[in-house]
């Protein structure tokens, strides 16, 4: 859920950026992005390597995994 809350503010953040004609709003607003970004990846990171998140794996692999986890929950 974190991931996909910082993938959503970030998404907000750069369509709202690019839609911005203040100056100092611009600047407030490409720092927050440029903190979310880096916040995302330390928490992808994280994720990665506690594998909690298969960011790397085939899609296929990481659907073949979540069914899996689900089985294992529902049993």
């Amino acid at each position: 859920d974190l991931i996909t809350s910082s993938k959503t503010t970030i998404t907000t953040l750069a369509k709202t950026l690019t839609e911005t004609t203040n100056p100092q709003l611009r600047d407030t607003l490409k720092n927050q992005l440029t903190a979310c970004v880096n916040s995302h990846y330390r928490l992808s990171d994280i994720s990665i390597n506690k594998g909690w998140y298969n960011a790397h794996e085939d899609p296929q692999q990481q659907l073949q995994q979540d069914l899996s986890a689900i089985g294992s929950i529902t049993k």
